[in-house]
């Protein structure tokens, strides 16, 4: 089983203009094989940084790490390659699939996120509740302006995207805050944090009730421009917003009149589309908003430990010939 005629051998594209956060190193990559042993026997692991040498590594290889990949019309000439584990959750920079032979299996790291994100979801929420999107705005003006808030107690959050981030979310918001949990998933299927759960098209009855709304959908063709500016106006005054999915799930020139305008209490966004958000964009300064640059979801400390310790559980599925956790649907884009 040793012999390396029976391992596979898999590539590992690192980006060096990521974060070093989402970086698959050599000392990281060993650290995870410590704590999968056995697995780590069926390997053999090569690196390319910034795509040098990407192409050739690619074409003799059967399992894939990484995130961006260049010409993806070079993996589509591959005729050793079985699958990808990306090391993120959303594939929109990969879409559509048609360059992904269906021999290919494709994976994200979806559940990697959710105790970082979800805790972060429970600040932001409780930060809402008590006003702090209008003390920063405040702050930057250089005013003393009191804002009278109550407790969290008895108020509702309305989760749009129950997936395993989102679940998350409502596990936290559930058991920590006490809040009633209502979700949107495309299944309707219940959920066991959720006190109720609706399909999407439920969502304009949903708004005008929620006190707080928080977004971890992925986007996709049926989610993006989900809460456009009609959808938005359904909100009452009082509502906090939370977008932790994908900035254009969201209108966010509506959004931004809405707050300017008190026709929405306040928000706080950690996705934006153009991402570093330019510095002439008006959200910079928008009333009662809170911009976070897209770092909400990422553990400084675990989060390729928790990747990789997911990539060794599903080539163990994949060596047993199961079907492989997080395998991307192309007709639901997630």
């Amino acid at each position: 089983m040793t012999d390396s005629d029976q391992k596979l051998r898999l590539h590992i594209a690192a980006l060096s203009s990521q974060p070093d956060v989402f970086w698959v190193t050599e000392e990281r990559f060993a650290n995870a094989c410590s704590r999968h042993p056995e697995l780590a026997l069926r390997l053999e692991a090569d690196w390319s940084w910034d795509l040098v040498g990407f192409d050739r590594a690619v074409r003799i290889s059967d399992i894939l790490i990484g995130w961006r990949f260049g010409d993806l019309s070079q993996i589509r000439k591959t005729q050793r390659l079985k699958w990808i584990q990306l090391t993120g959750a959303g594939t929109e920079h990969l879409q559509p699939l048609d360059w992904l032979p269906r021999r290919i299996r494709l994976t994200n790291n979806a559940g990697v996120h959710g105790p970082k994100l979800a805790e972060f979801a429970g600040t932001s929420i409780l930060m809402l509740n008590h006003g702090f999107p209008h003390y920063v705005t405040q702050q930057r003006r250089s005013k003393w302006s009191k804002q009278f808030t109550t407790t969290i107690n008895g108020k509702s959050v309305l989760i749009i995207g129950l997936g395993s981030t989102g679940g998350a979310v409502a596990k936290w918001l559930k058991t920590k805050l006490g809040l009633k949990v209502v979700g949107v998933r495309r299944s309707g299927q219940p959920h066991r944090y959720a006190d109720s759960v609706f399909p999407p098209n439920q969502i304009d009855r949903l708004l005008p009730q929620a006190d707080f709304v928080v977004v971890t959908a992925p986007l996709t063709n049926e989610t993006n421009n989900l809460l456009d500016r009609r959808r938005l106006s359904l909100l009452k005054p009082t509502a906090g917003l939370v977008n932790l999915g994908r900035a254009k799930i969201i209108d966010y020139k509506a959004l931004a009149e809405y707050l300017e305008e008190g026709r929405i209490a306040g928000a706080i966004l950690d996705v934006f589309d153009p991402e570093p958000l330019p510095p002439t964009s008006l959200l910079w300064q928008t009333r009662n908003l809170i911009a976070v640059p897209h770092c909400s979801s990422d553990d400084a400390e675990h989060y390729i430990d928790h990747t990789l310790d997911l990539f060794f559980e599903n080539l163990s599925r994949l060596l047993q010939g199961k079907r492989l956790k997080n395998a991307i649907s192309r007709r639901h884009q997630y």
